[in-house]
């Protein structure tokens, strides 16, 4: 049965013998530890050591990173950053959980630190009792500063002893499992939700049908406008309905304003940004490190979701892709039209409730 695998990053030498103690508290788990020094990371003969290390990461579920006061070996391709900083980029490159651990007093001279860092004059003056070598003390500081200040997974625990880590990660490891349980749940309720939807656009398909059939037999002349005109709102309503896949919490509470955006001189992104609860900006900082190769990224985000909706070289995920397609539907449309479409897929009686509100009898 397979394991979750946990990286511990750190110096080895001055941080050995917390290194050893968590890796029996992960064993008692039954995780995986995966500590270099052990010979648990594979060196490819081919690769470098450093490279050997990060490689590894890949093949790994959780990442700890223990900061002390050594900055350890420098990295052999970035000679400004350490093995460990470079260990925590690849971490969070992957989107692996990181669960972060500084020692209590590096956190106290960390703070005298930020509280004298734009006086450098005093700070190279300053003997940080913590820090092995004070050459060092200013990165080791700095790597603080961008693991705290990153927009997310940013979270630290001072420590003072080795139960204060474990006392402190067998609460997140639990945590991890609740959340892992929760979304089972609701994986499973959507499920049945999927099933539902895929029974309801049966129903309205033979509906559609049977409406169709009727229309023709009771007003031959204008049926088939009619038909024309529900279809190109089906249409239309798609983009809607698929809108919603991308962000859930997404709700159409205000319908009127939505409808009297126009979108016919818009790109299908810049329509959605007017709508209530969302904003189009571009990428920050941490979110840059994700699309290293593109110039420019610019981000459609409603609450908590988010989508890359615009690049240099037109890449994008299969979800932007169907939406972009799907709203040149609603582009033919007049504000009538997209009322229709929104309340067809708002409305339990979709195909009725449009057919009700047609300027022609049936």
């Amino acid at each position: 049965m397979a394991a979750p695998r946990v990286f511990i990053s750190s110096t080895c030498y001055d941080l050995g013998q917390i290194r050893d103690s968590l890796s029996e508290f992960l064993e008692s788990y039954f995780y995986e530890p995966m500590l270099s020094e052990r010979g648990d990371v594979f060196f490819h003969p081919d690769l470098h050591t450093h490279e050997s290390c990060i490689n590894e990461i890949e093949n790994c579920q959780i990442f700890i990173l223990i900061i002390g006061g050594r900055f350890g070996g420098t990295y052999k391709y970035d000679q400004s950053k350490s093995i460990t900083n470079a260990e925590y980029e690849a971490a969070k490159f992957r989107k692996i959980p990181v669960f972060t651990f500084i020692k209590k007093d590096l956190f106290e001279d960390h703070r005298l630190f930020q509280r004298n860092k734009h006086k450098e004059k005093l700070i190279d003056q300053i003997d940080f009792p913590s820090v092995e070598k004070q050459e060092h003390a200013v990165k080791i500081f700095e790597f603080i500063n961008h693991v705290r200040l990153s927009e997310t997974n940013n979270g630290f625990h001072p420590f003072e002893f080795v139960k204060d880590i474990k006392q402190f990660l067998g609460k997140q490891l639990a945590g991890m499992m609740y959340d892992f349980l929760n979304d089972r749940n609701r994986d499973n309720n959507q499920k049945v939700v999927k099933n539902t939807l895929d029974n309801l656009t049966l129903i309205n398909k033979k509906t559609e049908e049977m409406i169709e059939g009727i229309v023709k037999k009771l007003s031959p002349t204008d049926g088939k406008q009619q038909i024309e005109e529900l279809d190109k709102i089906i249409s239309a309503s798609q983009f809607y309905r698929h809108l919603c896949n991308m962000y859930p919490a997404f709700q159409f509470n205000n319908i009127d304003r939505i409808t009297k955006i126009e979108p016919k001189e818009k790109k299908w992104f810049e329509y959605v940004s007017e709508m209530p609860g969302f904003k189009l900006r571009k990428a920050g900082k941490s979110e840059r490190e994700q699309f290293t190769k593109y110039k420019s990224v610019m981000i459609l985000q409603n609450q908590q979701h988010i989508w890359t909706v615009l690049t240099d070289d037109d890449e994008y995920p299969r979800k932007v892709i169907i939406a972009e397609n799907l709203y040149e539907h609603v582009k033919k449309l007049d504000h009538i039209e997209r009322q229709k479409a929104i309340k067809f897929i708002t409305t339990a009686d979709n195909t009725f409730s449009i057919a009700k509100e047609s300027n022609h009898e049936i």
